[in-house]
């Protein structure tokens, strides 16, 4: 039996062992740690690895699922959330993970300098970080304040011009990568099915 005390969960011990599950955690994964192959091993800690750069709480959530084994239910139950979200944020936190799984290697100082060194627009430039950092075409718009058509157009023009040029190819492919994944690591929040629905009459 749980309760809840100044916003926290407090539960009696026997609860906490019906919240674990050999079964809805990773298939592939034997029950510890120490049971798994180096290849294995060298996976987990990638994942682990670029966990701070997706939302906290499905970072959180990652951590408690898939390497403590905790029951969605049972993280729901934590967090005062339905299982469908923990679910859905699941989901989105592997898509995030797998983002920046595939995005390939490089030296960001070593970047920015051959971007300065190929593109007289410091516009160009900001955008290219900016994208290549969020992700997010308005959220580099409004750090720089133009608008998000104009962060598109630069972007996607930029590709183009970088294509044309020598020594570019990982580089391209990293933005080319941003391209195909906008917003994927945007933080977003899915309405909860009981929030009040307003209507507008025009």
């Amino acid at each position: 039996m749980n309760a809840y005390w100044c916003s926290h969960v407090v539960f009696d011990p026997s609860d906490m062992e019906r919240m674990f599950s050999n079964e809805d955690g990773l298939a592939q994964y034997p029950s510890s740690y120490e049971e798994l192959s180096d290849e294995a091993k060298a996976e987990m800690e990638k994942v682990k690895a670029v966990l701070d750069q997706i939302p906290a709480r499905e970072a959180d959530f990652v951590e408690l699922y898939y390497f403590n084994r905790v029951r969605q239910t049972a993280i729901a139950q934590l967090f005062n959330i339905s299982q469908p979200t923990v679910c859905y944020r699941l989901q989105r936190a592997a898509a995030r993970i797998k983002y920046l799984l595939d995005m390939p290697t490089y030296d960001a100082w070593l970047l920015e300098q051959d971007l300065r060194g190929v593109l007289t627009d410091e516009r160009d430039i900001k955008i290219m970080l900016g994208m290549l950092r969020t992700t997010c075409q308005s959220e580099v718009a409004q750090e720089l304040g133009v608008t998000q058509g104009f962060v598109r157009h630069r972007y996607f023009r930029t590709i183009d011009r970088l294509k044309a040029m020598r020594d570019m190819d990982l580089y391209v492919k990293m933005f080319e990568h941003v391209a195909a994944n906008l917003n994927i690591l945007k933080e977003t929040h899915r309405s909860a099915w009981s929030d009040p629905v307003v209507y507008a009459v025009m």
